[in-house]
């Protein structure tokens, strides 16, 4: 997702976590921090589990359970 700002990069990243299977970890790896909050709040949301987000020199990484179907 690097290089993708917002709003696309958050509709692009929410169009792969739907087609990956319930019970798989997406890593997002951003540098965008409006999409980086953007998902980091919408993921709870639509009932998924944030298991991880760091910040390390303006790349963000946000790894999400997939808990159920949206």
């Amino acid at each position: 997702m690097r290089g993708i700002g917002c709003p696309y990069g958050s509709t692009l990243a929410m169009q792969h976590f739907r087609d990956a299977p319930v019970g798989s970890v997406i890593t997002f790896i951003l540098d965008d921090l409006e999409c980086y909050l953007t998902l980091r709040r919408l993921f709870p949301l639509l009932g998924q589990r944030v298991i991880k987000a760091e910040e390390q020199n303006r790349v963000y990484r946000l790894s999400v359970l997939k808990v159920r179907l949206f």
